[in-house]
């Protein structure tokens, strides 16, 4: 059902709230298995099996769903045509590792010609420069996106439709300084219209919604407390049972103040547009856990050789579950990571990094000294129009003025 109706959001948007308020409850009371399809609960029980399993049967049960993918691919998608069916994560490893701009060079080989009615077009958001348009697969990706942050936030005693103050996102209806959503039950924050002379007014909305969960990107939550921290008249004094950062790089001096300031601990994770790969923090480490239930993640050295010494650091290349319309296998992400010595997240064996390179929090200046986070301002955002740009980048030298740098692609 989700997927059906995300087409109709826009139109959602344009009611009244009166009616957008009766619409989202009724809609949040839903069953799940209703509102997502039976793939959430399906993913749910994934979960359940490889946390209670020993070591040697979750190494057979991710390599089962690799073998699905990989296999699959074979047969459907023309890209992996001439390869192999392998048995093995020894016979995985012969696979060509594929950058984004070789998957934009030849998109059509990549996309399975099984399931084409399940197909539904995404784009990346373009953070690394290099924006890609690419298809999720219908009644998979979204229904276990919601599943495991449902798990994930759940560490922090999170359960679906509690009550969130988000500061992440999209510009808000009329350029609102807030907004109530209805469907997710949370209170947004515009990224685009907050700072310090109008961070009282949030403060007595936030208030009176008492939210119980901050979600953000972390350069939007720093920017939050930091306008919290220049008003003399503002101050937080809101209970929180915890914080939920994603989609920008964290780091531990920045974990550590938003932790303090809030009076929260923290999730932060690691994930992109793609959905190959997930990883994401317990509310006691700051390593990144890539659940092996969710993906497959690799370390490779600049020979493509794995990386097994604690400390060493490599490309993050990202294998996906559960997407065969268009399966993303050894795809180099862009980005950089240092292996960990940990191994195990509690007593699920994983791959743990202990940190992330290639992701920051750029911030621009609007001509008012109001602080936007880039990645609220266009890089989260999955515009349409991503899909005609190759490459770009964004230049600020003066508040208030911004240069865009494009490199034309298809169709532009």
């Amino acid at each position: 059902m989700e997927d059906a109706l995300y087409p109709l959001l826009k139109f959602y948007k344009q009611v009244p709230p009166t009616i957008q308020d009766a619409v989202g409850f009724a809609y949040r009371t839903l069953p799940n298995r209703f509102r997502f399809g039976t793939f959430y609960d399906e993913y749910r029980k994934r979960i359940s099996l490889f946390l209670e399993s020993d070591p040697a049967m979750v190494r057979q049960l991710q390599l089962g769903l690799l073998l699905e993918t990989v296999n699959r691919a074979i047969s459907y998608v023309p890209y992996y045509a001439s390869m192999p069916r392998i048995e093995s994560f020894e016979e995985f490893r012969g696979f060509p590792v594929v950058s984004k701009s070789e998957i934009i060079d030849n998109a059509s080989a990549f996309v399975s010609t099984e399931f084409s009615s399940k197909r539904l077009k995404a784009n990346t958001g373009g953070s690394s420069g290099t924006p890609m348009e690419f298809n999720i697969h219908a009644g998979k990706t979204r229904p276990k996106e919601r599943a495991h942050f449902d798990w994930f936030w759940g560490q922090c005693g999170y359960a679906p439709g509690e009550r969130v103050l988000m500061i992440r996102g999209a510009p808000l209806t009329g350029n609102a300084l807030y907004e109530y959503q209805s469907i997710k039950n949370c209170l947004a924050v515009s990224c685009y219209e907050l700072n310090s002379s109008n961070i009282e007014e949030v403060l007595r909305e936030a208030r009176r919604f008492r939210p119980q969960f901050i979600h953000g990107y972390p350069s939007a939550v720093k920017n939050f407390i930091q306008c919290i921290a220049e008003n003399p008249a503002a101050c937080w004094d809101l209970p929180l049972r915890g914080i939920f950062l994603g989609s920008e790089g964290l780091s531990a001096g920045d974990r550590a103040e938003i932790g303090e300031f809030l009076g929260a601990q923290i999730l932060a994770w690691y994930g992109h547009s793609e959905c190959a790969i997930m990883g994401g923090n317990s509310p006691h480490s700051s390593e990144l856990y890539f659940f092996p239930f969710y993906g497959y993640a690799e370390l490779l050295n600049e020979d493509g050789k794995p990386i097994h010494r604690p400390g060493e650091i490599g490309r993050l290349v990202a294998t996906s579950f559960d997407n065969f319309v268009m399966p993303f296998i050894r795809y180099d992400t862009g980005d950089y990571g240092e292996l960990s010595s940990t191994d195990s997240f509690r007593s699920l064996p994983c791959f743990v990094l202990s940190k992330i390179e290639g992701r920051g929090q750029d911030i621009i200046h609007l001509c008012d000294g109001t602080r936007v986070s880039l990645t609220a301002f266009i890089f989260g955002q999955h515009l349409p129009e991503f899909s005609r740009i190759r490459e770009m980048q964004l230049v600020q030298d003066v508040g208030g003025e911004l240069l865009l740098r494009i490199v034309r692609g298809k169709d532009y």
